[in-house]
Parts: structure tokens; C-alpha cells; sequence
């Protein structure tokens, strides 16, 4: 692999509020992320071994608008010094209340060029009941400023969150903000959270296809790219689609993970633990081809254009049939895959029932 540029994440884990639902490293804070999180990423930056080139960067969290425009200069600065960016996508994840002019002009001058907004509802009582720090108003707000600024830019949305009839709703007023990109979740309940005390409260199975086909229905007209993206042509997210074909990113922060030389590692997620030891590893496992040949054929299933046949004979050497053949044809014959000769691909149903895909091909 490292054939071509590669990905780079970066994990900025501070947020003003956790949110209750959510299960990824993160830590509340006041005001901007702390100066000593950019000297630590800038470090581990700096010491990374491997290629140079890069194809696209994100900005990921917790909430990286938090980060201080000196921090984020920093930050970039070390990145053009270690790594060649090559016509990069820099993607940058932001809260609404984060959103202002001078930030971003900011971002923009620094190279940011898709902005991803987590305006998650446009309805009050929904982000009171996700705990998100802003309301319906600061979202449309910053709707209208990104999209002013951004020509490549999305929003984030939630559905199962109650009350669960605004999802209609905010669907519409989606629509009246024209993003080029829409990413579209379901709320879920994860242990360690303190939304699994509540997972009583979680949406059944059948609801939660019906809000999934909503969003369907609504978003026709884009590129249904993959399971829980939609996106414009032109606009599907490039970083993202590294993760889809089960391609080479190298991770910064703490508790991001790398895929490098078929090598899984991922960093320390105690944060403080990170600002005195940057890109200490707490996991490095080198995984088996056969590992990597069922991780491949999960990411590209979950995409609209599925597997190219080619792709998996130039990556491992021979048709995928030889791996994976009995498998495939009972997918097929299941509804769930579509075979045309070049590319294996998912169905409708396949979209709906994705995790059935994923269950048949680990078993």
C-alpha cells in the first residue's frame, strides 16, 4: 500500500459539554482547546515515520472549532513541513456555536476547504434532549454563514432523538439550506455513555428504517454515496472515502487510530497522558490478510458502487471469488448484493440492512 497519498486525522477531543450519547475521547473544557494539545500534535506530527504524501486531511473530535486560531496555525504549519499535500481536501468538523466570521475567514486562509457542521436538529427540544450546546436558531445561523463562506460543506443530522416526529422537519429545512453534503445518523445508545441508562428509550428497529427511508426520500436527488451519506456530485467527502476502501491513514491525537503497512495501531486515550507523550501507542496489531480481505469487502459494501472486481485482484492478487465466493452468492441470492460482472454492490436492501452484509461475511 502507500501507492497513493494517504489520509491524516487529527483528534481534537475537547468540547464545551459531552454530549451524552456519545462514546468517542473527549474531555469538557472552557474557551478554546489548551495551547499544550497543538504543541503535542505539532510533536507527534513531526516524528512520524513513513511516506509524504498526503491527499487529505481531517479535523475531527470532539469539536475541533474549539481549537485557537495560533493552535490551528501551528498545526498546519507542521503538517506542510512534514508532509507534501497533494491537491488535499481539508475537512473540518464544527459546532454551530462555534461559527463566526473571523473564525471562518480563519480557517479558510489556512486551508480549510470542507467544512462538515454538527447542527445534528433544527428543533429545540431535540438538541435539549441530545444535550448539544446550541439551538435551532444558532444552527440556521450558521447554516447561512458556512454556506456563504464554503462552497464544500455539509451537515450533520441526527434521527431517533426525541421527539422523534421533528425529523421530518428538520429534513425540510435541510433542504431549504441546499448543503452540497448531508450525513445522516441514528441516534445510538453506547455503553460507558450516559445515554445507556437510557437506552430504553431507544427507537425500535422498524422506526428507526422508517426515518432512514425519510431521509432517502427527502435526499433523492443526491448521490446516496454510502449507507449514511449523501452528497451532491462533486461533493462526496474524499477523506471518508479512504476509510470506505479500507485505505491508508496515519492518526494524530489522542485516541485516533492509524492503518499504516497493514498495521492497526491506535494512540493513548488518557489526554493527559498524550500532552507528555504524543503518539504513544496503546495498540498495534498487525493484521492477517484474511483480516484485512473481510475489512476491505465491509468498508467498499457499504458504499453505492460497491466492489469493483479489480480493485480486489490488483490489491490481493486473484478474483475475489477465490475468498469470499459461497458468501457472495448467498448475498446475492438474499437481495442484499447486485452483481453485474465488474462490481459486486449493495441494494437498496443492502443499504437498509447493511449490518446483515457485515454479519454474513465475519461469520
Amino acid at each position: 500500500m502507500m501507492s497513493s497519498p494517504f489520509g491524516i486525522y487529527i483528534h481534537v477531543p475537547y468540547c464545551r459539554v459531552a454530549c451524552p450519547y456519545c462514546d468517542f475521547v473527549k474531555k469538557p473544557v472552557e474557551g478554546d482547546a489548551p495551547a499544550a494539545f497543538a504543541e503535542a500534535v505539532s510533536a507527534e506530527i513531526r516524528a512520524f515515520e513513513g511516506a509524504d504524501d498526503v491527499g487529505s486531511v481531517f479535523f475531527g473530535g470532539g469539536t475541533p472549532s474549539m481549537l485557537g486560531k495560533d493552535a490551528l496555525r501551528s498545526i498546519f504549519e507542521s503538517i506542510h513541513a512534514r508532509f507534501t499535500l497533494r491537491d488535499p481536501e481539508i475537512s473540518l468538523e464544527a459546532n454551530p456555536d462555534d461559527v463566526r466570521e473571523d473564525l471562518l475567514w480563519c480557517w479558510r486562509d489556512l486551508g480549510v476547504n470542507r467544512l462538515s457542521l454538527g447542527v445534528q436538529s433544527f428543533d429545540d427540544d431535540v438538541l435539549a434532549y441530545l444535550g448539544r450546546c446550541h439551538d435551532a436558531g444558532c444552527a440556521r445561523k450558521a447554516c447561512a454563514m458556512v454556506a456563504h463562506r464554503f462552497e464544500n460543506w455539509g451537515m450533520d443530522l441526527i434521527f431517533g432523538a426525541r421527539p422523534v416526529e421533528a425529523w421530518g422537519p428538520t429534513l425540510s429545512e435541510c433542504r431549504a439550506f441546499d448543503p452540497p453534503h448531508v450525513s445522516t445518523y441514528g441516534l445510538t445508545f453506547e455503553e460507558k455513555t450516559p445515554f445507556w441508562k437510557r437506552r430504553d428509550e431507544a427507537i425500535d428497529s422498524d422506526r428507526s428504517l422508517d426515518f432512514y427511508r425519510e431521509a432517502m426520500e427527502t435526499l433523492a436527488d443526491y448521490d446516496h454515496y454510502e449507507v449514511s451519506n449523501f452528497a451532491k456530485s462533486g461533493f462526496q467527502s474524499m477523506h471518508n472515502q479512504i476509510y470506505w476502501r479500507n485505505g491508508e491513514y496515519a492518526g494524530f491525537g489522542p485516541g485516533a487510530y492509524s492503518f499504516l503497512g497493514g498495521v492497526r495501531s491506535r494512540n493513548s486515550t488518557r489526554i493527559n497522558r498524550y500532552l507528555t507523550q504524543p503518539g504513544e501507542k496503546v495498540e498495534s496489531l498487525p493484521l492477517e490478510e484474511r483480516e484485512i480481505q473481510v475489512e476491505t469487502l465491509l468498508q467498499y459494501f457499504r458504499t453505492r458502487c460497491g466492489l469493483p472486481r479489480e480493485d480486489y485482484v490488483v490489491r490481493f492478487g486473484h478474483p475475489v471469488e477465490e475468498d469470499f465466493g459461497p458468501t457472495l452468492a448467498g448475498l446475492v441470492q438474499r437481495g442484499l448484493l447486485e452483481d453485474d460482472g465488474e462490481a459486486i454492490r449493495p441494494t437498496r436492501r443492502g443499504y437498509e440492512l447493511n449490518n446483515e452484509i457485515g454479519l454474513a461475511l465475519v461469520s
